[in-house]
């Protein structure tokens, strides 16, 4: 189910990437997807002759149909930028984003499908073992041992996107995030509950879409209640608590562009159009 991640190329998704590597990397996106797959899955050579096309016909509907959608939400948050934003606006742009995701996964249902109805056991054991891989990874990553290691990394990540967007930050809008991330504490140990939740969730969706008595239409809707559980967690602590985390970052970003000078606000905008600049090229293409 990770495929979502390299096909949905959006400003957020795309901010730690250099704009002039956009087009580089969504040219390239089938085979880029087939790699990384294979990464976790190992397929072999009938299986990758399965993907292959199936990824570029994916590939070739995503450029006439969704990038027009990015290069929509992105005139909108051009016009966002130039001015104070409310909380519910932020929000409602995250929503528009989660439309995409949720467009995609529609698309990429039946891709699912046929190829997990190939998957060996030995390929599935891969797989949990590249999660377990991935998962250490996170960890070393976001789960320090103390709550001030845990915001000293949230700060240094929080300022590294905001100066993306807005170049540099004074000091002012650096204290303010200190300020944000010190009184909302991110409990790491639930969000990697939830990861872990998935990780078993997708292990068993996809032994049973190797199941040849269930129909097609009974393996899509495995695929599509994985997605839901995706988007709503059955976890009700982990939803409560990105739920929370969701309705901070709103109204931070609203906070953090209130602050902001003329300038930064222009170099906002200048970094929108550049990937705007990127989408409508792409589409053209």
């Amino acid at each position: 189910m990770r495929i979502i991640k390299y096909f949905l190329i959006l400003p957020l998704a795309v901010s730690m990437i250099s704009c002039s590597l956009v087009k580089t990397a969504y040219n390239n996106a089938p085979a880029l997807v087939a790699w990384r797959l294979d990464d976790y899955f190992d397929f072999n050579d009938a299986q990758k002759a399965k993907l292959k096309p199936a990824l570029h016909e994916l590939h070739a509907w995503h450029r006439k149909n969704e990038l027009p959608r990015y290069v929509s939400l992105l005139n909108e948050i051009h016009d966002d930028l130039n001015h104070d934003l409310s909380a519910a606006t932020v929000c409602q742009r995250i929503e528009s984003i989660k439309s995409h995701v949720q467009t995609l996964q529609t698309q990429i249902t039946p891709i699912i499908v046929d190829v997990a109805a190939t998957l060996s056991d030995k390929q599935l054991q891969h797989l949990q073992k590249r999660l377990e891989k991935r998962n250490r990874e996170w960890k070393e990553e976001w789960w320090q041992e103390t709550p001030e290691e845990q915001r000293e990394v949230r700060l240094e990540k929080s300022i590294e996107f905001a100066e993306k967007v807005y170049g540099d930050l004074n000091e002012k809008q650096i204290n303010l995030l200190k300020q944000v991330i010190a009184k909302s504490d991110i409990d790491p140990a639930i969000i990697y509950a939830e990861i872990l939740r998935r990780d078993e969730d997708t292990l068993t969706i996809l032994k049973a879409l190797r199941n040849p008595a269930s129909s097609y239409e009974e393996k899509s809707q495995l695929v599509r209640a994985g997605f839901e559980r995706m988007q709503t967690s059955p976890n009700a602590a982990y939803q409560a608590h990105i739920d929370t985390v969701t309705q901070l970052t709103c109204e931070t970003i609203a906070i953090l562009q209130a602050t902001t000078t003329a300038k930064q606000r222009l170099h906002a905008q200048q970094w929108v159009d550049d990937y705007k600049t990127q989408f409508t090229q792409l589409h053209s293409q």
